[in-house]
């Protein structure tokens, strides 16, 4: 009689241990989906800053140079990835600083390596042909560009539309750019509210 009883406490003890272990799994499983997502959520997050940090910046714009395309204090996106993956165009507006610099320039792009500028009777002229973007404009004071300039590799002709307010390629505080103090394209105006949108 003994052993039975012996033998039936053993068997209940035994069944006990068996569901305790069930439930122990039961829980490890969210355990285990919990961390999942907090992982999930994680990676996301720093994905996410490093996507911002290294393919867009915003910029204060400083100065009058660019009125009537970008204002004084506005505050633009400037695209680091288009740089890299379409290349610099004539035409793109970007911003620029060099390691000397404090403040970023925003300029046009008005001529590319192994393009030749020249700015005649105060007008531009890009390969010897007269540049629509600033036909309607008088330049008063062609710098380096009153003899013919011609590009070399990886250098940038850039100047500001509001060109007769403009330190730009025409003079030394910023010079003809080169591409690895191109720091993007600015794509787009994001403040103040009133100016918000492309930037063209």
């Amino acid at each position: 009689m003994d052993d039975l009883k012996r033998r039936k406490q053993k068997n209940i003890v035994d069944f006990s241990l068996v569901k305790s272990e069930k439930k122990i799994k039961g829980k490890k499983k969210p355990l285990k989906k919990l961390e999942f997502y907090i992982i999930l959520i994680a990676s996301a997050l720093v994905f996410g800053f490093a996507f911002v940090t290294f393919m867009y910046q915003t910029v204060t714009m400083k100065g009058p140079s660019m009125q009537g395309t970008i204002e004084d204090e506005d505050v633009v996106v400037v695209s680091k990835m288009r740089k890299f993956i379409k290349g610099v165009h004539v035409n793109d507006v970007i911003a620029v600083k060099r390691s000397k610099d404090t403040y970023y320039s925003i300029k046009r792009v008005v001529a590319k390596p192994g393009d030749s500028v020249q700015i005649i009777g105060g007008k531009l002229y890009v390969n010897d042909e007269l540049q629509e973007k600033f036909k309607d404009q008088i330049i008063v004071n062609p710098g380096n560009a009153s003899n013919k300039i011609v590009l070399e590799k990886n250098q940038f002709y850039v100047l500001g539309d509001n060109v007769n307010n403009s330190d730009d390629s025409r003079f030394p505080a910023v010079g003809i750019v080169q591409k690895t103090d191109i720091t993007g394209i600015v794509i787009y105006k994001l403040s103040p509210k009133e100016h918000k949108g492309k930037v063209k």
